[in-house]
This record gives structure tokens, sequence and C-alpha cells, in this order.
């Protein structure tokens, strides 16, 4: 019987797919294609490396072993699924474990409510949830590709989501694969609202909800998202000058202010103290499978700024070649060093003057620079920060893709008459 489900519910799966393939706006479905093939052929090579790397040992498993439990004791006491919700778990008919789970992960146990309606309809099968969700992922960065589908920079932005780090984090059973193909559609979603003056309530609707679910699971990507946002649209419509440049600081500062009030770890006052916080509990559970980088931290800002060229040091070099002891680090070198390649190429192309970059790229790299500097502080092994640090890694790439000259190729030009794209 369980055969017949798990039979029926891909087909589910196939049939859903399908649907969406041919419902996708013609100009965009080859790209479709592309893109979500290509996710589920990552989410294949994800599953292999947690087992084979990692003894399935990895956040995935332990979200699954949860719904798996909860899935038990729902069967056997149903009236327990609505405790759930209403975030009531001492009467759940589950192990103290998992009690003492749900109450202190307060942001897993969000995503396992959001997650647990694919997991029933997966008929509880970890492959095929993950293929739910990658399939959502994939859905939800469509309508943000459809925004440059008449411009040049679309193939820029589907290669920038083929990253393959990106995209190996962005699959499965993750907060990253919700969160991240989420938040390009609030993206999309917010330029809609714009351009129609809020006009289509749906998108609105869809808007908070999106941001609901984003902000419940991973808060700080959501405060991240914002503040990017807040800057893509200053730069793009405020026209550079001195009195636009001081608002701006100003409005970037007042929006610091208001992230401190949304979420007492963006406080400046308790900032130190989160990346100390997160410093510790990385080297403490990641130590096994990755030495930590050692800083001399504590609960000061004056650490911070201490520690913090040594940081950005292995941000950007990372993993070093005596740091590289399997696959993963591996792949993780070869693809750091081919985008610090590319930076360099576009530094150099724009010294010797074959490339205009705007002021307003420099400053995005800027951002990251000190993005992926505090990053390591408070992720200091190269295993964490390889995942946590593509949050930034689409903007990175985009920058060197588009002013490194590689996407001007003849390769270039046979993909997109193949994507049939238009060249500006």
């Amino acid at each position: 019987m369980n055969l017949f489900l798990l039979l029926l519910s891909s087909a589910l799966l196939g049939l859903v797919y399908y649907f969406s393939l041919i419902r996708m706006p013609a100009d965009l479905r080859k790209s479709y294609l592309l893109l979500s093939g290509y996710r589920f052929v990552f989410f294949g090579i994800q599953s292999l490396f947690f087992y084979f790397l990692y003894d399935n040992a990895t956040d995935s498993f332990v979200y699954h072993h949860a719904l798996e439990e909860l899935a038990v004791c729902f069967k056997q006491y149903p009236a327990d699924c609505i405790e759930f919700f209403k975030s009531d778990y001492a009467e759940l008919h589950i192990s103290a474990g998992l009690k003492e789970y749900l109450y202190t992960e307060i942001r897993v146990t969000f995503f396992l409510k959001v997650v647990l309606p694919f997991f029933l309809l997966s008929v509880q099968n970890y492959y095929l949830t993950g293929m739910w969700l990658t399939f959502i992922g994939s859905i939800c960065f469509m309508p943000f590709l459809s925004l440059h589908k008449k411009a040049d920079t679309f193939l820029i932005w589907l290669l920038v989501l083929l990253i393959p780090s990106f995209t190996f984090w962005t699959v499965g059973i993750l907060k990253e694969a919700l969160v991240l193909p989420i938040l390009f559609l609030l993206f999309y979603l917010l330029h809609s609202i714009i351009e129609t003056k809020g006009e289509q309530i749906q998108s609105v609707l869809l808007f908070i909800v999106c941001m609901f679910i984003a902000w419940n699971i991973k808060y700080y990507l959501v405060a991240l998202f914002c503040f990017v946002s807040m800057m893509y649209y200053v730069i793009t419509y405020v026209r550079l000058s001195k009195f636009s440049v001081l608002i701006s600081i100003v409005v970037l500062i007042l929006g610091g202010i208001g992230l401190g009030h949304l979420h007492p770890a963006f406080h400046w006052k308790n900032f130190p103290e989160v990346v100390y916080i997160s410093n510790h509990l990385t080297c403490t559970k990641y130590i096994q499978a990755y030495s930590c980088i050692p800083f001399d931290l504590d609960i000061s800002w004056t650490s911070i700024f201490l520690n913090f060229p040594k940081a950005i040091v292995y941000a950007f070099f990372s993993p070093f070649p005596w740091q590289i002891h399997n696959v993963s680090s591996l792949f993780a070198a070869i693809e750091g060093y081919l985008f610090i390649l590319l930076l360099v190429l576009t530094c150099y192309k724009y010294y010797t003057g074959k490339v205009i970059v705007p002021v307003k790229a420099w400053i995005v790299l800027l951002f990251i620079l000190l993005a992926g500097g505090l990053l390591l502080l408070a992720a200091p092994n190269i295993g964490s920060f390889s995942r946590y640090r593509i949050f930034y890694l689409p903007l990175y790439g985009f920058i060197v893709f588009y002013y490194s000259g590689i996407m001007q190729s003849k390769a270039s030009e046979q993909i997109k008459q193949y994507l049939g794209l238009k060249s500006a």
C-alpha cells in the first residue's frame, strides 16, 4: 500500500510539474526546464554527499526524523495536530527530546509546520519531500527571471541561479531551500507592487504571506533582503548628488535602527554578543567536520574590528590548499578561486578602460566584503561558511559575470539562441 501511495504521490508531482511547464510563458519555458532540471539533479548530488560524506548526520535528516515522529503521533492522536499548529507542544504524544527541540528551536519548528503538508503528501518519503521543495523553489525563481527576459541580464541571472554551491544549498529539505527562492519571489512582488502602486491586491497579500513565512524561518535573511532592496531602489530611482547621498545615508541609518527594533539580534549593542555566541556554537557543533578558524573574540565591537582583517582574508580565500580534505572542500575551493579570478579580471578591465563599472557595483562589492567578514566571524569554519555565504553569492556572481566580459563570448550567444533570448 505504501508503495502504491508513493507512486501516486510521485505521479502527482510529475503532473504538477508538467502543468507548470506548459503554463509557463513560451519565452521562459526552456529556461524553466533547464533551471528546474538542473536543480533536481543537484538534489540527487546533495543526497549522495549527505549519505557518503556526512553519514546523513545533517540538518535535513534531523528535520525529516522530527517530521516522521510527528506524523506517527498525528496518525494515532489526530487532535495533536491542532495542538502542534497552536504551538502547544506540552501535551503532544511525542518524545521529551522532540518536545524540548520544538520549544527551543522556534524557527525550525515553524519550518516544520510549513513543510509538514508536503511531507504527508510525499507519504513521509525523504526524497519525494525534497523534490517537492526543490520544485517550489524553481517556481519561485521564475517570476524574478521574467523581470529580465527582455534584457541582456536575463542570461546572467539564470547563470547566477546555476552557481553550483548556491544550487546545492537551495534544494532539498533545508531552510535556505525554502527561504532564498521566496526572497527572489518577494523582490518580484515588491517590484510589481511599486509599478502598479499597490493596485493588485493579490500581489500585496502574497507579499505579506511570503514575508511572514520567510521572516519566521530566516529573519536575518529577510532583514538583508529589506536592506538590499532599499539600497537598490535608492540607487536606481534617486539621482546621484550630494543631497541624495546624504538622504540615502539617513534612510539607511533609520532602516538599521528599525531592524534593531524588529529583532533584538540586530540592535547595535547586541550584535557583538550575537556574533560571539554564533562563533562559539559553530566551533562546538561542527568541529568534527571542519577545524575552526581561531579568532580572539569577546563581546565587544573592538574585538570585531581587530579580527575583521583576518576574517576578510579567510572569507575570500578559503578553503586554502591546506584546508582541502574532502570532495566538498575541493569543489568549494575551485568555485571560490574561479570567482576571485573573475573579480581580478573585472578590476583589470576597469583599470584598463575596457569596461565601465558604475559606483553602485563597487558599493555592492564593498557590502559583500563587509558581509563576508562578519559572516566568517560568526561561522568560522569552511563548511558552515560555504553554506551561509549563499545569501550574498547571487549579487557577487552577477557583478563578476556582468563586468568580467565572459557573457560576450560566442558560447553565450549560442545559449541565448537556444533559450530563445534576444541580444540587447
